[in-house]
């Protein structure tokens, strides 16, 4: 149902709200007075096309009405005049003249359609608002005498201790009832959650009305009578996604959201959504950040019951996540939005109660007398309808005519039920569906605020975990089995060259070499690589392992052509160990332009070999995410000649020296070990 196509241009299928409104049906759940069917001829006449022009070019709300906000009235700032176009605000002043014939009819054509949601008390301007409030409030019986208030107010004042406002600083003319940043030092918690604003504050006894026990459950009965009522509200509501239904026909589907979250990402917690599908990523980005994977979002919920659009806003995001839920046993975020518009009010004098007194509306008259214009409207749904009735409004209405979005977020689990609103007042010349993102993206970011209390959730907890596992110490357990070994059995020939081919090379330990291989992974984890690219043979010894932790294919590159190489990429090298000007190949079959490759070898030493294979990956149309390697001699210059591709560069150990035929290593400290 959201973002529906709701169709009323001419020639097209009838809209669903059009069969509602002819068949006059009565809704399921009433949202204040509806105003009497249309006749037959109207709801047969053909609805005119909306008009796009009036609103061309109108970005910004109006600097009176266009306000955004969380539960309620008040703005947030930002949403006010800044970028309106001096003919938009020349657009907001009243008009004097009335609308033409022509403007009436097809206003008229339109509002036929949508009858079925007419309110005539959706007062959405707060002033407006709150007087006619008050002219219609009855306070006979509850009203008090001067003397009794007084009265009252003196024994408000008697009951403050004797005590209160000493702390006042008179001087300035400031309270200093936050306190000094010292007043708390060196408190445990428990004394710190008795103190507010420097003050004490008595704590309410344990079975009051005023305690809060966290930890008692819920009345199980009284959350069966809540549940009860809920689905005796929503017992004729026809929303459904077919995705959802697909579901749970289906086995695959249970094992697919029985799965653990993808914990190599970071992800701790498996969620579901039933977001409309183009703010979805809004969320998702949101909630990556604290570890909460969504399995799927159900972003096709519809209904062809007309009705369904007067539910309010919270039952029915109640009711998508409670369906979702039922199917995946996922906890479950979900969205809903609603629309409304204003009546216009009266421009006669509106008498107070008790008839004494009378207050003019200082509202200008009417452009039109028409019973659909002068009406107010509230439809729990979004979609083109929205652009239909403002379209069809603005020509026979003023443009301060309030329209308002109100969002609701709902999460549900089973066992916990949270609602998080936002609000969004704009005025009817910039008013379309495009403004439903505003409150959405409001509510999103309140919920998201409102997990992270109720569920404890830590920003970035497994970047942080995954810092604090290597910066806990110097080295990794599989660094110091690695550098105990070279130190052990590593060995420095006549020509400074360090043979490690006791444990590495002609020979493999191949526990030492998984160990490395695991803790050389979590470096790169992040750079998210498709492919390992390494050097036959001796890199292969690392290069294996490594792929397994990662999960992603090896490749390596020949010293030689053999029959099966067709076309190749092609780089040279020189070397200590095998000569100058040497070639690495590799099939062109093996490497695709998108892939994200990571070079891994046993060591990095002047870095040519390194390079020959950066200039492969270059060649290929790849990228080059990282460099990682068992042993770095550290006396030569194979980072620095590596640092202009601008990628990470990784090894277990670092040789400092091998002067005297002795290997020293480089002590690793801090940032070093990274």
């Amino acid at each position: 149902m959201e973002r529906q196509r709701l169709t009323n241009l001419a020639g097209q299928n009838q809209d669903p709200y059009i069969a509602a409104a002819m068949s006059a049906s009565s809704p399921s759940i009433p949202q204040g007075d509806m105003m009497g069917p249309s006749s037959v001829d109207a709801l047969n006449a053909p609805p005119a096309a909306p008009s796009r022009t009036a609103n061309s070019g109108a970005s910004t709300f109006s600097p009176n009405s266009g306000a955004a906000s969380g539960g309620g009235f008040g703005g947030l700032g930002g949403y006010g005049n800044g970028g309106t176009s001096g003919e938009d605000l020349a657009a907001l002043e009243p008009r004097s003249k009335p609308a033409s014939l022509e403007e009436q009819k097809a206003a008229d054509a339109t509002l036929s359609e949508y009858e079925l949601f007419q309110v005539d008390d959706n007062w959405l301007d707060k002033t407006l608002q709150e007087r006619m409030m008050s002219f219609e409030a009855e306070r006979e019986e509850d009203e008090l005498s001067i003397d009794e208030e007084t009265e009252l107010l003196l024994d408000q004042l008697e009951a403050l201790p004797d005590d209160y406002g000493d702390n006042r600083d008179d001087r300035f003319g400031a309270d200093d009832n936050n306190g000094e940043p010292w007043d708390m030092y060196g408190m445990d918690e428990s004394e710190k959650s008795e103190i507010v604003g420097g003050r004490k504050i008595p704590i309410p006894e344990p079975g009051s009305e005023f305690y809060l026990d966290l930890d008692e459950p819920a009345d199980p009965e009284e959350q069966a009578r809540l549940d009860a009522e809920f689905w005796d509200r929503m017992k004729d509501c026809q929303l459904s996604s077919r995705r959802l239904e697909r579901a749970r026909r289906s086995d695959r589907a249970k094992a697919f959201f029985s799965r653990d979250p993808n914990r190599s990402q970071g992800f701790d917690r498996l969620w579901v959504t039933a977001f409309d599908n183009g703010v979805f990523r809004n969320i998702v980005g949101l909630m990556r950040e604290y570890g909460v994977e969504f399995a799927d979002n159900f972003g096709d919920f519809e209904s062809t019951r007309p009705e369904d659009g007067l539910y309010t806003v919270e039952d029915v995001a109640s009711f998508k996540a409670r369906k979702v839920y039922e199917v995946t046993g996922l906890p479950t975020v979900s969205c809903h939005t609603s629309f409304e518009i204003e009546p216009v009010p009266p421009t006669s004098p509106i008498p107070k109660t008790k008839g004494s007194v009378t207050v003019p509306t200082n509202t200008p008259p009417p452009r039109s007398s028409n019973p659909r214009v002068l009406s107010g409207y509230r439809i729990c749904d979004i979609g083109m309808h929205v652009d239909y009735i403002c379209d069809a409004m603005r020509p026979v209405s003023e443009p301060t005519r309030v329209t308002r979005f109100s969002s609701c977020v709902c999460y549900y689990d089973g066992e916990m039920e949270i609602f998080e609103h936002a609000v969004c007042d704009v005025d009817l010349h910039f008013s379309n569906s495009l403004r439903t993102d505003i409150p959405l993206s409001k509510a999103i970011h309140d919920m998201t605020d409102m997990l992270k209390l109720t569920h404890g959730l830590e920003y970035q907890k497994y970047l942080r975990q995954h810092m604090d596992d290597v910066l806990g110490g110097s080295l990794g357990p599989a660094s110091v089995k690695l550098r105990d070994r070279v130190l052990r059995d590593g060995k420095v020939l006549p020509n400074k060259i360090i043979d490690v081919s006791a444990f590495m090379d002609s020979q493999v330990d191949v526990n030492l070499m998984d160990d490395c291989a695991k803790e050389l992974s979590t470096r790169f984890m992040d750079c998210k690589p498709t492919k390992i690219l390494t050097v036959a043979t001796t890199g292969l010894v690392i290069a294996l392992p490594m792929a397994k932790y990662l999960q992603v294919p090896v490749v390596y590159a020949r010293k030689e052509r053999n029959v099966v190489m067709a076309d190749t990429y092609k780089a040279t090298y020189s070397s200590k160990t095998v000569g100058i000007n040497r070639e690495l190949l590799v099939s062109t079959s093996h490497i695709d332009p998108g892939d994200r490759i990571l070079v891994v070898d046993d060591f990095l030493s002047s870095g040519a070999t390194q390079e020959a294979l950066l200039t492969i990956i270059s060649d290929a149309g790849a990228t080059a995410v990282g460099v990682g390697v068992l042993l770095e001699k550290a006396y030569l210059s194979g980072r620095q000649s590596l640092s202009g591709y601008n990628i990470p560069i990784h090894s277990l150990c670092r040789v400092a020296s091998v002067e005297q035929q002795s290997i020293q290593l480089v002590e690793e400290e801090g940032y070093e070990s990274l």
